[in-house]
């Protein structure tokens, strides 16, 4: 039997500067509600110096402020400004440059949200503070005298980084993601790190960031590295609970890549016991369970996975796999339906419907699937096996070889394809190429001629 593509999540760590890592449920920053008695007046504390698209500037009283009508340039708006409390955020076509009183510098992309929970800051002070609340989009800042003088923090939905005379570049993805790179003034000389991801509450952390870029796997680290840091951190007793989950989560697919689907397992239940909502942990504990070939578990954690987000199309393709290894086609092929659907241009998905259908005997649209498999990606062997089903099934035996050598090119010990290539070859009258090709798939898979019977081809 061919195997097709199993999709894995991994995710991308990112450490914060006081805290660390990422991927979490994204946090809702709510609006204080104003108090029954007259307020004070609101502290300003910068203005825009940039504004394109649509950008607003949300006031604690519930005030709006429209910086920025979308698809617009409004020059006039230049000059805003902005109080502590404020919260900014800008649509999909917007961009927001603000500067602060003690001269820091941020530029907020579009689909970003930004909060000023804290700015305090006297120029001839050392208690000096600031608190920003990032939880989404990408930010760009240059740090100020607060940096320099006092406390300056960037919240994330999973790390809080503690900025320390460096200018940083931070991405929150739409799943809680959080990247980090930066710019690190070291004397005169200014080195430039990409972290992908990484924080640092100093440059001095440098062991703390090699454990995050291990983690990620950065710079295709070995299995074994990316245990080690993963491992690390975990020990490190640093960082939020939705941060020590993709460490839990990223250390489970390197055990998994690894072959050693129980550790795996053992993982991706803490990840999703310290955050329960992780859709990622739930698909790769679906995944090491098929591996493991327990495929009822591999069921039940995808059902979690796709009851999480139900436009989760990899995690539809994963649970179509463990209902082709329980022989329920029909099952399969509505995953499947489902799974390109959500994800078209996920090549992994048509070359498993095609191989569904092709054993349903709904041979010219399992023919269409494998041809539009083969478009998105040439170089996978499970679906020229595939299309060699179909096309023997059809009784187009010299295209069924064709495809089943091609197979057999791209991975050699594909028992399937040696069966099916033996049949092909039998039918054409070739009887030494078949008995050789036969006798060399039930070396590697003894009961192959099994699977055919159940295919309906003998």
């Amino acid at each position: 039997m061919c195997t097709h593509t199993i999709i894995t999540s991994v995710a991308s760590l990112a450490l914060a500067l006081v805290s660390l890592l990422v991927d979490a449920a994204q946090a809702q920053i709510v609006p204080a509600a104003p108090a029954v008695q007259e307020l004070a007046p609101a502290k300003p504390i910068g203005k825009v110096v940039t504004a394109t698209g649509s950008v607003t500037i949300e006031r604690a009283s519930a005030m709006v402020i429209q910086a920025n009508v979308s698809g617009q340039i409004v020059q006039t708006k230049v000059g805003d400004i902005v109080y502590l409390g404020d919260v900014v955020q800008t649509g999909a076509d917007g961009q927001v440059g603000i500067n602060f009183a003690d001269g820091s510098s941020f530029k907020l992309s579009s689909n970003a949200r930004m909060a000023l929970d804290e700015f305090v800051y006297d120029p001839n002070g050392k208690s000096n503070s600031t608190l920003f609340n990032v939880t989404n989009g990408t930010l760009t800042f240059v740090a100020g005298n607060v940096a320099k003088t006092g406390d300056m923090k960037v919240d994330t939905p999973v790390a809080t980084m503690g900025i320390r005379g460096t200018t940083p570049h931070v991405e929150v993805s739409d799943d809680g993601t959080v990247k980090f790179s930066t710019l690190i003034e070291e004397g005169k000389s200014k080195l430039t790190k990409r972290l992908s991801p990484a924080a640092s509450q100093d440059a001095k952390k440098g062991s703390y960031l090699t454990d995050i870029a291990l983690c990620n796997g950065t710079d295709h680290a070995s299995l074994e590295a990316r245990v080690d840091g993963c491992t690390a951190l975990i020990a490190s007793g640093h960082g939020k609970t939705t941060a020590l989950a993709i460490a839990y989560n990223n250390r489970g697919n390197a055990y998994a890549a690894k072959g050693d689907y129980g550790r795996a397992i053992q993982d991706f239940d803490q990840s999703i016991k310290l955050n329960p909502t992780y859709v990622r942990a739930f698909n790769n504990r679906g995944v090491a369970y098929l591996k493991k070939g327990e495929y009822d578990l591999a069921i039940k954690a995808l059902d979690g996975a796709i009851q999480l987000n139900p436009s989760y199309g990899s995690a539809f393709a994963n649970r179509a796999r463990a209902y082709l290894k329980k022989h329920q086609y029909d099952r399969a092929a509505r995953d499947y339906d489902e799974a390109i659907r959500l994800e078209p241009n996920l090549e992994a998905v048509w070359s498993g419907r095609c191989w569904t259908q092709a054993i349903l005997g709904a041979l010219e649209a399992a023919l269409e699937d494998c041809n539009k498999a083969l478009q998105l990606a040439s170089n996978n062997a499970a679906t020229y096996d595939s299309r060699g089903l179909i096309y023997l099934k059809m009784g187009k035996f010299d295209a069924a070889i064709d495809d089943y050598s091609s197979a057999l090119q791209l991975d050699p010990k594909l028992a399937s394809a040696l069966y099916g290539r033996g049949l092909a070859r039998l039918k054409t009258g070739d009887k030494a190429g078949s008995n050789a090709d036969i006798a060399a798939a039930k070396t590697i898979q003894l009961k192959i001629g099994n699977d055919f019977t159940r295919y309906g081809v003998r």
